[in-house]
């Protein structure tokens, strides 16, 4: 008799397997975006410091110590140069990637295919997932002007589309009833004269 509290169911099923796809495919969204903005919080304090002003060595010293220290997401957050606003909708998205990194598979070992809601679950990881890419594409558009790159041509909705139908390997889905974008125009246009200039 094995006590309660070890894993003792291993079957793994067709339907099983594609829960555990679709969550990998949800941590994968999360990282990303966690990734984007430690990346962008170094990129604008790297733009934005005296550092072009040290030798080569120091300043080469400068960039590696910067991006090789760890830094707490929500103070990422709370260091760019941005709105309320669009600080919000990217606090949602750390909300979001937290309840991915953190919560979403409490209680999800052994095969799924008796004891689990999979249209809970696949309704709740859609509704953490346009959250995400939301704050994704608000960072990745500021990358891009940062970068001097193109714009996309696409709208934030389009971009939260294509990720959630990535994340659940299907082809048609929609974006959550009611979800508010931020007002991305008048943000870019603010940002793009903060950043272009430099």
């Amino acid at each position: 008799m094995n006590p309660d509290i070890f894993i003792d169911d291993f079957e793994i099923t067709d339907n099983t397997e594609e829960l555990h796809a679709i969550i990998g495919r949800s941590l994968v969204i999360a990282t990303r975006f966690d990734n984007l903005c430690d990346h962008i919080a170094k990129v604008i304090k790297l733009k934005t410091s005296c550092a072009i002003m040290l030798s080569d060595k120091e300043f080469e010293s400068y960039v590696t110590g910067l991006f090789n220290k760890l830094s707490n997401l929500n103070n990422n957050i709370h260091s760019l140069p941005i709105g309320q606003a669009e600080k919000d909708t990217l606090h949602n998205a750390r909300k979001a990637r937290n309840e991915i990194a953190h919560n979403l598979t409490v209680g999800m070992t052994g095969c799924l295919d008796l004891n689990f809601d999979e249209d809970h679950l696949k309704n709740h990881i859609t509704t953490l997932i346009e959250k995400i890419t939301l704050g994704d594409f608000l960072l990745s558009t500021m990358l891009s002007i940062l970068n001097k790159d193109p714009l996309p041509n696409f709208k934030e909705t389009k971009y939260q589309k294509n990720v959630v139908d990535w994340v659940l390997d299907k082809r048609i889905t929609s974006c959550s009833n009611g979800q508010k974008t931020v007002g991305f125009r008048s943000f870019l246009a603010k940002f793009i004269q903060l950043f272009r200039a430099g």
